[in-house]
């Protein structure tokens, strides 16, 4: 198609995010690996904590003894007791500190690849990293659900800071904490610079919450309940509606622990008394933050846990797991999260505010659209684009970038909006080439797509296109050039 088949520097980089948040390695070094070997291994840790806390207890008794012998003999052994526990407290805390640092790294690696100088900037920067995210991730193939799965966590986190500064525009953050931190002049950084004090103490808490929102699933109980006993069951599979309740709950307990214990706050290191206070009460406020971004997110109604309650929904449609979703049914995440909102169970203005960002296309779709000929008068053919921008003035008619000119794959297509009238997803537009002749629209699609395989199966009117293929081509794969 267009050159050789592989990763540019920024794919390639979106792909580290993917696996450094949900990977696989050796090292068991990703965030949800250190977080399942924390689950594994925390009832162990406490318990070799309490039972050298129990010991050093009886031999604090003993060193207390009439008995000098007794006192004596026990001396040493209450020394050697609690340089053991502090042994142990001290690997503990610097395995807590380790993975800590680890989400902040994370979370700053996507603010600098969701993010940049200006308001402006950050829109295109953050349409960039949500299409490319959209566009790697397979529809079909070995363990796809699994990779859907894998993809998720960073397009939460992204959606989540762009209706953050949404609501913020719009003076509807109910948190005094983000309120008080919040300057626009100050808001955004560039690469060169350091994170502002904002993203440091806000979009890092948000980050992390959206992350580690569904973290508790990791937990061996929460584990049973999905495998079953033996490990074999499907964990896609629908449960019934005692089981997911209790999903449910496990997955809020232990994602909560997680989150206070697993990670919990930044060690404070110096000798100052004030500035150790203000230290203390500055990680306390952040990680309150993401606390109570959890919490809310059980109830959002409209509190600040829509922030990744509603991200969570557009995601996990955007991603399902569900088998038989097709890419058809992706644009109607905003329909979903819509029809929620009007049951109450979300803020209707956080609902509004998302949509106006995303509009109804999800960044990376592949759009199909009738041509038009160089009068201006609709032609009997049809072309391919993909969704690259995000705020479209009209949410039905997204921006997009030409992926075919004169029915051939082009490198450098230019960015239109595509009007409804012509959007092959709707069916007004699908009935106006129905009276084409059918062999003229099977040349069309065997212009379009090369494998006879896959061209079978597909409609000879079709409502959209799976750029998948497409994107696999790094010379293809900068469709937010200027």
């Amino acid at each position: 198609m267009h050159g050789t088949v592989g990763n540019s520097k920024f794919t390639q980089s979106i792909l580290d995010i993917v696996n450094l948040i949900d990977g696989k390695s050796p090292l068991q070094d990703s965030l949800f690996e250190e977080a399942s070997v924390f689950f594994e291994n925390q009832e162990t840790d406490q318990k070799r904590l309490t039972t050298l806390d129990t010991e050093i207890q009886r031999l604090t008794k003993a060193v207390q003894s009439s008995n000098k012998k007794t006192a004596s003999l026990s001396t040493d052994a209450l020394k050697k007791a609690k340089l053991k526990f502090k042994k142990e407290k001290d690997l503990q805390e610097q395995e807590r500190l380790k993975r800590l640092r680890r989400v902040s790294e994370i979370g700053e690696k996507i603010i600098r690849l969701s993010e940049s100088e200006d308001w402006e900037k950050t829109q295109t920067s953050s349409a960039r990293m949500l299409g490319t995210l959209h566009l790697l991730c397979p529809t079909e193939g070995f363990k796809v659900l699994q990779t859907k799965q894998r993809f998720k966590p960073a397009y939460k986190s992204i959606l989540a800071m762009r209706l953050l500064d949404k609501l913020l525009d719009k003076n509807q953050i109910d948190s005094s904490y983000i309120s008080a931190r919040y300057d626009p002049n100050a808001r955004y950084t560039d690469a060169r610079t350091e994170l502002t004090p904002f993203q440091i103490d806000v979009a890092i808490p948000i980050i992390t919450a959206a992350i580690f929102q569904d973290i508790g699933l990791l937990h061996p109980k929460a584990q049973e309940i999905l495998k079953g006993r033996d490990g074999k069951r499907d964990e896609y599979a629908v449960l019934d509606k005692e089981t997911r309740i209790e999903l449910l709950k496990t997955n809020y307990k232990y994602t909560l622990e997680y989150v206070k214990y697993g990670l919990g706050m930044e060690q404070y290191v110096g000798n100052s008394k004030p500035e150790r206070a203000e230290f203390i009460a500055k990680e306390e406020q952040k990680l309150k933050l993401t606390v109570d971004l959890l919490v809310g997110a059980q109830k959002p109604k409209n509190g600040i846990g829509n922030l990744i309650k509603i991200p969570q929904i557009y995601a996990s449609f955007i991603f399902s797991a569900k088998p038989d979703q097709t890419l058809f049914d992706l644009p109607k995440a905003g329909l979903l999260i819509t029809k929620a909102a009007k049951q109450s169970s979300l803020s209707e203005l956080a609902v509004d505010s998302l949509l106006k960002i995303l509009g109804h296309f999800p960044q990376g779709y592949g759009v199909t659209y009738i041509a038009e000929n160089p009068d201006g008068t609709k032609s009997d053919s049809f072309e391919y684009a993909i969704v690259v921008e995000l705020n479209p003035e009209n949410i039905f008619e997204p921006v997009c970038r030409i992926a075919t000119k004169n029915l051939t794959f082009v490198g450098n297509g230019s960015t239109m909006v595509i009007p409804a009238k012509r959007n092959l997803y709707y069916p007004e537009p699908r009935k106006q080439l129905e009276r084409i002749d059918p062999e003229r629209l099977k040349l069309i699609l065997k212009k379009l797509v090369s494998n006879y395989e896959e061209r079978k199966d597909l409609e000879l009117i079709p409502s959209h296109w799976d750029p998948h293929t497409f994107f696999q081509y790094e010379k293809l794969q900068n469709l937010w050039k200027n």
